[in-house]
């Protein structure tokens, strides 16, 4: 017979195989229900009779439990299904079976397992936990609390547990930016140690060496090894590709997967330094950042360490280099060639030398039957003895084992050997290199020097691209960069269609490489090609595959547009750099945008363009937040110039109007949206709709503004744009909030969350202000179990940046919740923390922290019958507020006016109030539990029509007149 299934969550739900089981009457899904959570063991009769009659049990229970007891056989379809035992009622379900248990199950399963260092089984575990409780974690399921209120309760706060410990898991994981090592780790065991205990005691490491000897190998697998001791991750920061000091913050930025500030603002954004966007990210991670070949900008990067060090205390610094970083604090982990046999050794002597378990293991890779005996044991220690042990001249070596024996490869390398000095092992290596390069073919060659020209690797197709015109049939590239990583020269990247060369290689290569500077026009021929194409995808249903692309040839990208830039290409340095603007939009990437968009424009020569107008508009934007007089004077050329440039391509034609928008002429700006609104495009509509909208809302015109956001929204969906979707979501989360359509709020900031998960990880101090909105909406919707759990993520968060504004913001988000729930104690302490940290609040503005503060220290003293002390706040709150420029935040301080009034009987006045808080945000909000209890009180008491002309009294002013209005309200 088919197993019995038994589904709790969401509603009760009886199986068998494709069969459902109806269970009819409440009475009879209760024995059921505590049958089912006993997990197959006995319930004693009297707790089945307690919960299924719990107030007035029948004259006969036992009877009636029996009689009870045998519909549920029938019900279920077999007299086996429940059975009597000596400790009473029986039903025979797997465990597994009932969702329930093994939501339970699968909650303590994922626990052990981040316990146990496992973290993606963990995630796994936790992530299906969840998908199996239907409800929104911290809601009750009805199924079990109405058979089982106490465990009803227990599961509750088990699913906030599991969905906080799957958040954590996760943001642990969205770090973890290590490698997976091809091979085996060889050797080194007393550098790994040495590794680990300096780290454990100091905060910047740095493995030095020559290149060859193995830093990058040993670096990434000690942070393998130390991983778990970082609670936000260890990321590999590949310097490689990165050849300009100013790319190098960009560099950590991508490695750890965070992207720049406030993706989703159509307006310009305040510019950032580098050092200052790193530490606002990583200010509060507990993170190891291997930071690797840092010997070409080793001046640059010992300041950005020593400035990431100083500013972000829970960041330590594994680096490698072929000098030292030379900053304070820093320790030196020197790395010598591998442990070498004696010259004598003997076949179980040499086996335990590093340097020959080395060449065994990359040996066998190419020669599976090749083995250390004593027939190949003198040949094999002559070898690894004359390459004075470097990893990469070992693997290079053991790659020619296809074609020649150990006593060969001995004789060609004896001569070599002998030196300990690390000139005489860099000699070593170019000679193994040089060897290695006379034993390719013509192709071979050919390919391999000129792909070295690409700093951020190859695929298949740019190789074939930079090797046009060399001899070598197109078709036979992809065999031949096979060939390459045959012969160790080149690397597959794991889980990927790209091909790198160590940086020892390429710079060997580089320097064999015939008219290099042809090779790089090429290269960038096809990079500003493949951008081309990429770019209007970043706008459509490929945004995600485009982004990825272009990630992956980013670096090529660059070095491209340094190519244009050094050879005098205006034009084509222009037209590349516009095809990556929407993309660093997209990551907010501002500070690459300033310097390219910059470098471009400065080329010398040619003629005046539209393009270059766009270029010039976007660069401007992009330092907006440092523009002069003149600067805005140019925006105001550029915005004519570009409005009256139908030829621009579609997507550029917003520039005109965004140019418009940020000088404040809204009214000619809006003008042009409204025309690029109604043209076939979907895209630049949709932005011109986005714009629309937040210009409305700047005025206060919602409704004007809800039309907008619905328009861009769907035209966002019909491009297939899911950037659009998210920028347009939140807005409508806010309006849908004021209609007090709270379900619909909950939607659009979950799907706005999802599609901006997409675009890599924000910082604490992004996901702070994410949390304080949720926070209020799980207040509004009288979640309070979830509010109270997310305002203790929030806080760990928080407490991890190390930000006093966000600190002073949560603070008062928790004291208005203390007061909502009536902890006044609380609230009391939370405040009096938020004053303290007021000083040090100066972003956001400080003047919008103390307005928020005082409002709740208002509520708080009209709760201890405090009218003085709260007409106090609120006056204090005022100034603030009109200090901060800032209506919707004056509307929080009428709210409390509203309230304070109507605390001294006058209802009148509260009801105006009510309705200046409603002018001075724009819209009425349905949905504040305050608002709505003070608009609730003063109905009762006025009667709705002169509830209704005082309400109206207010709404009717002006938002100059509401200001004034609620002045003279505490005054």
């Amino acid at each position: 017979m088919d197993r019995l299934r038994i589904t709790l969550f969401g509603g009760l739900r009886v199986s068998r195989g494709d069969t459902d089981r109806t269970v009819a009457g409440s009475r009879l899904k209760t024995l059921l229900v505590r049958l089912a959570l006993a997990a197959g063991h006995p319930v004693a009769p009297g707790t089945l009779i307690g919960a299924i009659w719990p107030e007035t049990p029948p004259g006969d229970p036992a009877h009636a439990l029996q009689a009870l007891v045998s519909r549920l056989r029938r019900t279920l379809g077999a007299a086996g299904d429940v059975t009597r035992t000596d400790g009473g009622y029986r039903l025979a379900v797997d465990p597994a079976d009932v969702d329930v248990l093994r939501f339970e199950r699968l909650a303590a399963a994922g626990r052990r397992r981040w316990h146990a260092g496992d973290p993606r089984g963990a995630a796994a575990a936790l992530g299906e936990a969840l998908r199996l409780w239907s409800e929104r974690p911290g809601s009750e399921p009805d199924t079990v609390a109405m058979a089982a209120p106490a465990v009803a309760t227990r599961l509750t706060q088990l699913s906030l547990e599991v969905a906080a410990d799957l958040a954590e898991i996760e943001r642990a994981l969205d770090g973890e930016g290590l490698p997976v090592p091809m091979t085996s780790f060889v050797g080194r065991d007393d550098d790994l140690d040495r590794i680990g205990r300096l780290l454990s005691t100091g905060r910047l490491v740095t493995v030095v060496g020559p290149g060859g000897a193995g830093k990058t190998r040993l670096a990434v697998e000690a942070a393998h090894r130390l991983r778990q001791g970082y609670r936000d991750g260890a990321w590999l920061v590949d310097l490689t590709s990165t050849t300009e000091p100013v790319k190098l913050g960009t560099a950590v930025l991508a490695a750890i997967g965070l992207r720049g500030p406030a993706v989703f603002e159509a307006r310009p954004r305040a510019a950032t330094g580098d050092l200052d966007l790193l530490v606002e990210r990583l200010g509060g991670r507990e993170s190891l950042l291997v930071v690797d070949n840092c010997e070409h900008l080793v001046d640059a990067v010992a300041a950005l360490v020593e400035g990431l060090l100083t500013r972000c205390p829970r960041v330590r610094v594994l680096a490698t280099s072929r000098e030292p970083l030379a900053i304070g604090g820093e320790a030196l982990v020197p790395l010598g060639p591998l442990g070498l046999p004696d010259p004598g050794a003997d076949v179980d002597e040499a086996r335990r030398a590093a340097a020959v378990r080395l060449f065994l293991e990359r040996a066998v890779a190419v020669r599976p039957e090749f083995a250390l005996d004593r027939k190949t044991a003198p040949g094999i220690v002559r070898v690894v003895r004359s390459l004075d042990g470097l990893p990469l001249a070992l693997e290079l070596a053991a790659a020619r084992l296809r074609t020649v024996s150990p006593d060969e490869l001995a004789d060609r390398w004896d001569p070599l050997g002998g030196d300990d000095d690390g000139p005489a092992r860099h000699r070593t290596l170019r000679a193994v290199i040089e060897w290695s390069w006379q034993l390719l073919s013509d192709d071979e060659r050919t390919v391999a020097e000129r792909i070295a020209v690409l700093p951020g690797g190859v695929t298949a197709a740019s190789a074939t691209a930079v090797c046009a015109g060399a001899g070598v049939p197109p078709a036979e590239v992809p065999q031949v960069l096979a060939s390459l990583v045959d012969r160790s020269l080149v690397q597959l990247v794991s889980g990927s269609d790209r091909y790198r060369m160590l940086e020892t290689i390429r710079e060997y290569a580089v320097g064999r490489t015939a008219d290099p500077g042809a090779v790089r026009d090429l290269a960038a021929d096809y990079v500003t090609g493949l951008m081309d194409r990429c770019d209007p995808r970043l706008r459509g249903p490929g945004q995600l595959a485009a982004m990825r692309v272009i990630t992956a040839e980013y670096d090529n990208a660059l070095a491209a547009l340094r190519r244009r830039c050094d050879t005098g290409d205006r034009a084509g340095a222009v037209r590349l750099a516009l095809r990556l603007c929407w993309y660093w939009h997209l990551l907010g990437r501002d500070q690459d945008a300033t310097y390219w968009l910059g470098a471009a424009l400065a080329v010398p020569g040619g003629e005046p363009t539209p393009e270059r107008a766009c270029a010039e508009a976007m660069h401007l934007l992009h330092r907006a937040a440092t523009s002069d007089a003149a600067d805005r004077a140019r925006m105001r050329e550029l915005a004519d110039l570009l409005v009256a440039s139908p030829e621009l391509p579609s997507p550029f034609r917003v520039f005109g109007p965004v140019l418009l928008a940020f000088l404040d002429e809204d009214a000619a700006a809006l003008a042009i949206f409204e025309h690029l609104a109604g043209g076939g495009d979907p895209w630049p509509a949709g932005l011109a709709r986005l714009f629309q909208a937040q210009i409305a809302e700047n005025v206060g015109d919602l409704d004007r503004m809800r039309a907008a956001v619905d328009a861009a929204l769907a035209c966002f969906r019909r491009a297939g744009d899911r950037w659009g979707q998210a920028a347009a979501l939140p807005m409508r989360a806010q309006l849908r909030q004021y209609d007090g359509d709270l379900d619909g709020v909950l939607a659009d900031l979950r799907d706005a969350r999802k599609l901006a998960a997409e675009f890599g990880t924000v910082g604490l101090g992004d996901q702070v202000y994410s949390d304080l909105r949720w926070i209020d909406l799980h207040v509004r919707r009288g979640e309070a179990g979830l509010a109270a759990a997310t305002i203790e993520a929030a806080r760990d968060r928080a407490a991890r940046a190390a930000s006093a504004e966000m600190l002073v913001l949560l603070d008062t988000r928790e004291a208005e919740f203390r007061l909502w729930s009536g902890d006044l104690d609380r609230a009391r302490e939370l405040l009096d923390d938020a004053d303290r940290g007021l000083p040090a609040a100066t972003g956001l503005s400080g003047n919008h922290a103390r307005t928020l503060v005082g409002s709740v220290r208002a509520s708080l003293r009209l709760e201890q019958g405090d009218l003085r002390g709260a007409e106090e706040a609120l006056r204090e709150a005022y100034a603030a507020g009109v200090a901060a420029r800032d209506l919707p935040i004056l509307a929080v301080v009428a709210i409390g006016g509203a309230g304070l009034a109507q605390a001294r009987g006058r209802q009148h006045e509260a009801a105006v109030l009510l309705g200046v808080a409603a002018r001075l945000r724009g819209a009425h909000d349905r949905s504040d539990p305050r608002g709505v209890a003070i608009a609730a009180r003063a109905r009762a008491a006025l009667g709705e029509d002169d509830f209704g002309t005082a309400y109206a009294k207010g709404w009717n002013l002006s938002a100059q007149n509401a200001v004034t209005r609620l002045r003279t309200s505490h005054t």
